[in-house]
């Protein structure tokens, strides 16, 4: 599905000091979908991918 094997995977706190954004935003972003994240484990297994996070940031540019 999506190459990640040979990606680092980050927790939340990561990905939020990352987008410079709350953890709210976070689960946000991974609950309506625009975030693909792993979940591991029964508490605090949340794991998204170096790599999809940058793809993620890379769609996010705006063109004014």
């Amino acid at each position: 599905m999506r190459d990640i094997h040979r990606s680092r995977l980050l927790n939340v706190e990561q990905v939020r000091e990352r987008l410079n954004c709350s953890r709210r935003h976070v689960y946000r972003l991974i609950s309506d979908g625009s975030l693909p994240a792993l979940k591991i484990g029964t508490r605090q297994g949340i794991r998204i991918s170096e790599n999809i996070l940058n793809q993620f940031i890379d769609g996010c540019w705006i063109d004014i």
